[in-house]
């Protein structure tokens, strides 16, 4: 992999085998300090296991939030707050679809979380905003 140049100088090629040690040890630093990572701690409260191994959402119409009929109901709510619209296209193997969710929230940060759930849905997105919004 690595050919060592003869040279006179001694300092040189102790400098060139101590790089190349280097090298070859990289890749073994990082998969430990990988691995050292996921090992779970008693403040994260999650395995690693949990994580790769838990169920995945699906993309059917019925299982994608919606907020008719829910506190969110833009027809219910009053008073000012955010409206919140994610509209694109969901793949769901083989099946494709136009979706259109609205929802009207008291906080900037909760239209923005709803979006960031919509997002995960939504393959290809035609509109996701927050606007300002008074019922």
């Amino acid at each position: 992999m690595f050919r060592l140049i003869r040279t006179p100088f001694p300092a040189v090629r102790g400098l060139k085998t101590g790089l190349i040690t280097a090298l070859r040890l990289t890749p073994a630093l990082v998969a430990a300090a990988g691995l050292a990572a996921c090992q779970p701690t008693q403040s994260s409260g999650r395995l690693v296991e949990d994580l790769l191994f838990s169920p995945t959402f699906t993309k059917n119409r019925q299982d994608i939030p919606y907020t008719y009929n829910t506190p969110y109901d833009c027809r219910s709510f009053t008073g000012s707050g955010w409206k919140g619209i994610a509209s694109g296209v969901v793949h769901n193997f083989g099946q494709k679809y136009q979706l259109s969710q609205a929802g009207c929230f008291r906080t900037q940060q909760e239209c923005q979380a709803y979006l960031a759930v919509m997002r995960g849905y939504i393959d290809i997105p035609y509109f996701i905003r927050c606007n300002p919004y008074s019922a």
